[in-house]
C-alpha cells in the first residue's frame, strides 16, 4: 500500500470504523428528517399555506425559493451530522 498523505493540519488520516460509518449515516437520516420539519413549519408560519408540491400549480420563484430553501437546509444538516460522527478522512483540498 502507499504513503497515507497528512491532512491540512500535518495529522495521518485514519480509516473510519464500522461503527462511524453506519453511525453517521443514522445521524445523517435523523438530521435530515429535522430539518425537513423544521422548515416547513417555518414555512407554514411564515407564508400561512403549505409548502408548494411538485405537480401544483404555483409560481415558479415560490416553487424555486421552497426547493432551494430545503435543499439547502438538509443537506447542510446531513453533511453537519456526518462530520460529527465520521470526521473527514481526506487530504488537503
Amino acid at each position: 500500500m502507499g504513503k497515507k498523505t497528512p491532512q491540512a493540519d500535518g495529522s495521518v488520516p485514519r480509516k473510519p470504523s464500522l461503527f462511524q460509518t453506519v453511525g453517521a449515516m443514522v445521524a445523517g437520516i435523523l438530521a435530515v428528517k429535522v430539518s425537513t420539519f423544521l422548515v416547513t413549519t417555518i414555512w407554514r408560519l411564515a407564508t400561512r399555506e403549505d409548502p408548494p408540491q411538485v405537480d401544483q400549480a404555483v409560481p415558479v420563484k415560490k416553487k424555486a425559493a421552497w426547493l432551494a430553501l430545503i435543499g439547502a437546509a438538509t443537506g447542510a444538516s446531513r453533511q453537519a451530522a456526518r462530520d460529527l460522527v465520521k470526521p473527514p478522512t481526506g487530504g488537503p483540498a
